[in-house]
């Protein structure tokens, strides 16, 4: 059967369909090709009833369904279509939809929620009887927004600063768009998709933000447990990553954004609690200080000893050593 040719709508005009325009002959034809934008609708397993309304601007489309329960798909007949290049954010205002996707993967989207979709996914969608609204973004800018492809079969948006915002613009929209004049619709439109794309990109900055402070919390509390177990000759990243339940990749990556390593931050703390206890320790044994310090090589100590401070143990010891005496001396003849 030939799909009825509708009329291509025109930018910024507010239109509104119902199954009853149409003969019940063509019906199913012709609601698929005038209402759906992104996927394709399939025959349905009940009466077709609803209504749809939709405004088409330069940078996105928005619109709302209503009516009986309906599946669409998105295949690779609807990419040769030409279909699914937009991503798209839904508010099921009073519906909800079963999502199945490759690999059997399957998730149910409740009412009042809203998230974003990837309509060019291979998908199955179970609407139920009621309301949804929608707004179509291009798929290059959502993407970029988001930066990058969805981890799952959508991204939840309720949380977001900016979703109540989005909300009410498209409930706006949906209600009072068709009292309107053109150049008025047109403001609002590219607004509500500039406030949508604002979103996403809000919650890539706030993940890499939260990354952000991780690394630093990660890091602090890295230095710190090295202080606390710095005696132990076998801590090493395993050791200390595991203590903090992190991976080892996470742990280097929050040493490597402060310019080192966890091997030479340990190594520089040893070599400065090595120093402090050999000022304070006149005439402690070196290699006792050494291993208490969580060095068991005294020959490799002594190097790393000198490498860092230009002496060493021994020579450093007696530098510190040299004026006490003197204080000391000096002190005895004033007596």
């Amino acid at each position: 059967m030939s799909q009825p040719v509708v009329p291509a709508p025109e930018l910024y005009r507010f239109d509104r369909l119902s199954t009853d325009d149409f003969e019940p002959a063509t019906l199913y034809e012709a609601w698929r090709a005038a209402a759906y934008h992104s996927v394709d609708l399939l025959p349905p397993d009940e009466e077709l009833r609803g209504t749809v309304k939709f405004v088409r601007g330069k940078s996105g489309v928005f619109g709302s369904h209503q009516g009986s329960g309906y599946q669409t798909v998105f295949s690779r007949e609807a990419r040769s279509a030409g279909l699914g290049e937009c991503m798209v954010i839904a508010l099921l205002a009073d519906r909800r939809v079963a999502l199945e996707g490759p690999g059997d993967a399957r998730m149910i989207a409740e009412s009042g929620s809203m998230a974003l979709y990837d309509v060019a996914r291979p998908m199955h969608y179970h609407w139920s009887k009621g309301k949804d609204l929608y707004l179509l973004l291009p798929r290059q800018a959502a993407l970029e927004a988001i930066g990058g492809a969805l981890d799952g079969l959508s991204l939840p948006l309720e949380r977001q600063r900016l979703a109540p915002f989005l909300r009410t613009q498209m409930m706006s929209l949906e209600e009072h768009g068709h009292f309107l004049a053109r150049n008025e619709l047109a403001s609002m439109l590219d607004a509500t998709v500039e406030t949508a794309l604002l979103m996403l990109r809000g919650i890539t900055q706030h993940a890499e933000a939260g990354a952000e402070l991780l690394t630093k919390g990660l890091y602090a509390s890295a230095i710190q447990f090295m202080a606390a177990h710095y005696p132990d000759r076998d801590l090493d990243p395993v050791m200390i990553a595991h203590a903090l339940g992190c991976s080892r990749a996470t742990l280097y990556r929050a040493f490597a954004e402060h310019n080192t390593t966890v091997m030479d931050a340990l190594r520089e703390l040893r070599m400065q609690k090595a120093r402090r206890k050999l000022e304070a320790a006149t005439g402690g044994n070196v290699g006792t200080i050494a291993l208490a310090c969580g060095f068991p090589d005294l020959s490799a100590f002594g190097k790393l000893f000198k490498a860092r401070f230009g002496v060493s143990p021994r020579d450093w010891r007696m530098e510190i050593e040299r004026p006490r005496a003197l204080v000391s001396t000096n002190g005895n003849v004033g007596v």
